[in-house]
C-alpha cells in the first residue's frame, strides 16, 4: 500500500496564528506542565530566533525574551484540528491517521487520479496552503520512512519507490526517538559512533539483538525500511463543528466576520471532503461575562458553499443585539445531505443565485418552514387538484423540489403555466373559434367560480355578470374537452375556453357536462 505523510512543522503554531492575526510576527510559546514545571513545546519563528527552545522552561523563555507570548498547549484540541484538515483532504486521500501533532498519514491509493506520486503529494500542499498551512509530504510504502523524510528533510516532496534506500539512509538516528523506540533510544547507538540510519541497517542483525535486544532488532529492521505496523484510517466524528477564540473580545463586526470566514472555510471544507451539504446550521455566540447566544440557521438549499453560508450568517449576525463583547464563536451542522455536486448549463449564474438563496434562508429562518412553499405537480387532469404544496427548498444539486419531482415524473400534468403545447386544430363557428388551448392561465382560483352567463339562442355566450357588471364577451377560444374516470367517485366531464371579456381581459372558464353552467376555473395575465 502506497501511503503519504504530511508534515505541518510547528502546526500548533500555525494554527494559533491563523486564528489569531496578531500573533503573526510576535515571539510565541506553548508551554505544558512537565514534572512540576511549565515547560515549551512549540516556538514561533520569533521566538527561536532570540534562543527559545523547545524544552525550556517558560521561565528560561522569558528571560531571554520578556515580551514573550505565552498560550497553554491542549493536544486535544491539536488533535481535532489535525483531524478537520484530514477530512479537508478526502477528495484527495480516502483516509487519513494522525499522527499528533503535526502530521498526517495519508492514503495514497488515489494519486494515480493525479498523474505520478509526486504532483498528488503536489496537490496535497496545494489544498494545505489554500487553508493557510506550510509543510512538507512524502509518499511511500511504510509508514517509518515516511514520517521519518518528512520530519529529517527539507524538500517539500519526496517520492521513496522502494522500502529504505538512499534516501532513508542518511538520516540522523534521532528519527528512531519520535513515536517508535522512545526517547533516548538512540543513544546506546550513538556511543558505539553511529550517526545515521544507514549505518545501522548495516550491522549484523544478531550483533544488535545479543548487544541491545529487542530493542536492537526493531532499531535494525526500522532502519533498513522494515516497519510492518498498519496503517488504521481514523475514524470520521459523527458531528461536524468547528470553534475559534478571538484575539480579544470583539465589541465591532468586523473582527467576529473575518473569524466567521476561516470557521466556515474550514467546516466547508470537511463537508465538502465528506461529499456532504448542510441542511441546519446552529451558530452559537460566546459573550463575555454572559450566557452565550444560539441562532438557528436553516438553508433554502443544501449547500457545503462557503460564500453563501458566511453571507447568510452575516446576515443573521447583523440583526443580533448583544450586551457584551463578542469572545468565541461555534458552528455546528445539525442537519446534512448528500452533496452530489451541480452541472451547469449555458446560461446558470451561480454568483446571482447565492443572493436569492439568502433571501429565501433568512426568511424561513426567521417565519418558519412553512412560511415558505411551492407547488408540485400531481397526476391529474382535474386543474384545481393538480398540484401541492412542498417545501420552496433546494435539492442539493441545485435544483428546486418541484424541478426535480416534475423530471422524475414526466407523465405527471404540469403546474399552470408550463403545460406542454398542443398541436393546434382551427374550425370556425359563427364568432367562436375552436383551436386547442396551447397555455395555461399562470394563476388558478382555489375552486370554480360559477358565473351567471347569457347565451344565445344557438347556445353561445353573450354576456356574464361579474363584480356586480354584466360585460360583453368579445371572444371565445376553444373547446378543449377534459374528462376524469367514469369509474372513479367524482367523475367529471369540462369543456375549457379562453374566453375574452370586456373591460377585463382573459378568463380560463369550462362549461360542466353535469349541469350546464359555466365556471370561472383561473385568469390570464
Amino acid at each position: 500500500m502506497r501511503l503519504g505523510y504530511l508534515f505541518l512543522p510547528r502546526f500548533p503554531v500555525q494554527r494559533r496564528v491563523l486564528e489569531q492575526p496578531s500573533l503573526a510576527g510576535r515571539p510565541l510559546v506553548l508551554h505544558a506542565d512537565e514534572k512540576g514545571s511549565q515547560r515549551v513545546r512549540f516556538a514561533s519563528g520569533a521566538a527561536l530566533k532570540r534562543g527559545v527552545r523547545p524544552g525550556m522552561t517558560v521561565a528560561s523563555a522569558m528571560a531571554l525574551e520578556p515580551s514573550l507570548v505565552r498560550l497553554r498547549f491542549e493536544p486535544e484540541l491539536e488533535a481535532k484540528a489535525l483531524a478537520s484538515l484530514g477530512e479537508t483532504l478526502l477528495p484527495l486521500a480516502p483516509g487519513f491517521q494522525r499522527d499528533a501533532p503535526e502530521g498526517l498519514w495519508l492514503d495514497a491509493s488515489a494519486s494515480p487520479l493525479s498523474g505520478t506520486e509526486a504532483r498528488w503529494a503536489e496537490r496535497v500542499l496545494g489544498a494545505c496552503r489554500g487553508l493557510g498551512f506550510r509543510g512538507r509530504c512524502v509518499v511511500g510504502s511504510e509508514r517509518f520512512s515516511t514520517q521519518a523524510l518528512g520530519r529529517w528533510t527539507m524538500d517539500s516532496v519526496q517520492v521513496l519507490p522502494v522500502r529504505g534506500g538512499p534516501q532513508v539512509a542518511k538520516l540522523p538516528l534521532l528519527a528512531l526517538e519520535e513515536g517508535w523506540l522512545g526517547e533516548g533510544s538512540a543513544g546506546p547507538f550513538r556511543a558505539l559512533g553511529l550517526s545515521t540510519l544507514g549505518e545501522l541497517a548495516g550491522l549484523p542483525s544478531g550483533a544488535l539483538v545479543g548487544r541491545f535486544g529487542a530493542m536492537g532488532l526493531a532499531a535494525a529492521r526500522l532502519s533498513r525500511g522494515e516497519d510492518d505496523s498498519i496503517f488504521v484510517p481514523d475514524e470520521l466524528p459523527e458531528v461536524l463543528e468547528e470553534q475559534v477564540q478571538l484575539d480579544w473580545p470583539a465589541e465591532a463586526l468586523e473582527p467576529v466576520l473575518f473569524a466567521l470566514k476561516m470557521l466556515v472555510d474550514r467546516l466547508c471544507g470537511r463537508l465538502q471532503g465528506r461529499q456532504r451539504a448542510a441542511v441546519r446550521l446552529t451558530v452559537t455566540v460566546g459573550l463575555e461575562g454572559g450566557e452565550p447566544l444560539r441562532v438557528p440557521l436553516v438553508l433554502a438549499r443544501a449547500s457545503a458553499e462557503s460564500r453563501l453560508l458566511v453571507e447568510l450568517i452575516r446576515h443573521r449576525l447583523t440583526d443580533l443585539t448583544v450586551n457584551q463583547p463578542i469572545t468565541t464563536l461555534h458552528l455546528r451542522v445539525d442537519e446534512a445531505s448528500a452533496d452530489h455536486g451541480r452541472q451547469l448549463v449555458l446560461g446558470d449564474a451561480p454568483e446571482g443565485e447565492v443572493e436569492l438563496e439568502v433571501v429565501m434562508s433568512r426568511l424561513q429562518s426567521a417565519l418558519g418552514e412553512e412560511a415558505l412553499f411551492s407547488a408540485v405537480p400531481l397526476a391529474t387532469h382535474r386543474p384545481e387538484e393538480a398540484w401541492t404544496r412542498t417545501s420552496v427548498s433546494l435539492s442539493p444539486a441545485g435544483e428546486r423540489v418541484g424541478e426535480r419531482a416534475n423530471r422524475a415524473s414526466p407523465q405527471r400534468e404540469r403546474t399552470p403555466g408550463s403545460w406542454p403545447k398542443r398541436k393546434a386544430k382551427t374550425e370556425q363557428h359563427g364568432t367562436i373559434s375552436l383551436p386547442t388551448l396551447e397555455t395555461r392561465p399562470p394563476r388558478l382560483f382555489k375552486e370554480p367560480s360559477r358565473l351567471n352567463a347569457e347565451l344565445s339562442t344557438e347556445g353561445a355566450l353573450v354576456t356574464v355578470m361579474l363584480a356586480g357588471r354584466r360585460r360583453k364577451v368579445e371572444s371565445l377560444t376553444g373547446p378543449e374537452r377534459l374528462v376524469g374516470s367514469w369509474w372513479s367517485p367524482d367523475p367529471f366531464s369540462r369543456d375549457y375556453y379562453r374566453l375574452q371579456l370586456e373591460g377585463v381581459g382573459q378568463l380560463w372558464v369550462f362549461r360542466d357536462g353535469r349541469d350546464g353552467a359555466f365556471y370561472a376555473q383561473g385568469v390570464f395575465d
